[in-house]
């Protein structure tokens, strides 16, 4: 089975991204949910459980950069 890449993909925010630190996107992929470590591409800026994003960036195997949607 080939790797789907999240690149690009909308998810939702699962645990609160903090300023300058790391949290949890679950990213709908392969006909199912897959959960990521997640850092906002705006580092001086939290995103809050809830929120919708878009994977901007990939850092294999289980960690994404994100931009939000709202």
């Amino acid at each position: 089975m080939a790797f789907a890449s999240p690149l690009g993909r909308f998810g939702m925010v699962t645990t609160t991204i903090p300023v300058g630190g790391i949290g949890e996107v679950r990213v709908e992929i392969s006909g199912g949910t897959t959960t990521y470590h997640a850092y906002s591409v705006n580092r001086a800026a939290s995103l809050a459980r809830g929120s919708r994003v878009k994977v901007v960036e990939v850092y294999p195997p289980r960690t994404i950069v994100v931009e939000p949607t709202d």
